[in-house]
């Protein structure tokens, strides 16, 4: 949120320089090279087998929601209890995979330099955030999730709970209760999943500005699609994340 009323243009001259700023190169060649400005959504995107997307902070401190779906049936989403029984944890990270709703492996994750992901399936709506903020008509990730894939005509019932949620903190307390705060993300700290076979990425840069989930401040993300060079070796990365390297070792 911007301290001062805005001049003319100063938005735009923001972004411009947002979608300019150098990010860490991903491991093969880039394809696109996309801003995912404050509150807004990535455009749905068709990843072939094999390609890959990164997600990555521009000013830090922001948490995007991604929902998968398997391309030839838009009904099998990725489904995070299939994909937390499979991986045996709720703590996904470098080398775990997202499954469908059917069972069908979407994805892998093979990068990520934060390694705070939320696995509940859910996403911020109007009528929670009525809920818990007495405020009707809120700009939410179920909106966002709508307008990403508006091609495919989907409606916000179709939307299921089926998302993860990275660079976003969400603090589990030893009493079962948990409490959202602000991401320990940095700028340039990235998100890298690789397609496992033919899906659809859909991407909402998270609205919230009403709790800590984006420190009250929604900022831009970028998202980078490329064709990796190989598939790589996994390391230890930063703070508390994993990374993969460039080239395999």
């Amino acid at each position: 949120m911007y301290p001062h009323p805005l001049e003319p243009g100063e938005i735009l001259d923001y972004e411009r320089h947002s979608a300019g700023r150098d990010i860490a190169a991903v491991p093969g060649t880039v394809l696109e090279d996309v801003l995912i400005p404050a509150r807004g959504f990535l455009r749905a995107r068709l990843l072939p087998a094999g390609r890959a997307i990164r997600i990555a902070e521009v000013e830090g401190q922001q948490v995007a929601d991604i929902m998968l779906y398997d391309a030839s049936n838009l009904r099998n989403c990725s489904s995070m209890s299939n994909s937390i029984l499979i991986a045996k944890t709720t703590r996904l990270t470098v080398g775990d995979s997202i499954y469908a709703k059917f069972g069908e492996k979407l994805a892998t994750i093979v990068a990520d330099t934060v390694g705070d992901i939320v696995t509940s399936g859910g996403f911020c709506n109007p009528e929670v955030n009525e809920l818990r903020y007495g405020v009707e008509g809120t700009h939410t990730c179920r909106m966002n999730f709508v307008a990403s894939m508006a091609r495919f005509n989907l409606t916000p019932a179709d939307i299921e709970e089926g998302c993860f949620s990275i660079f976003m903190n969400l603090a589990q307390q030893a009493d079962g209760s948990s409490e959202i705060q602000a991401p320990r993300s940095r700028p340039g700290d990235y998100f890298d999943i690789r397609a496992e076979s033919s899906i659809i990425v859909a991407v909402s840069n998270c609205p919230s500005e009403r709790n800590p989930c984006n420190a009250w401040n929604p900022t831009p993300l970028r998202a980078v699609v490329y064709e990796p060079e190989s598939r790589p070796h996994l390391k230890e990365g930063t703070h508390g994340g994993l990374v993969a390297p460039a080239t395999q070792g």
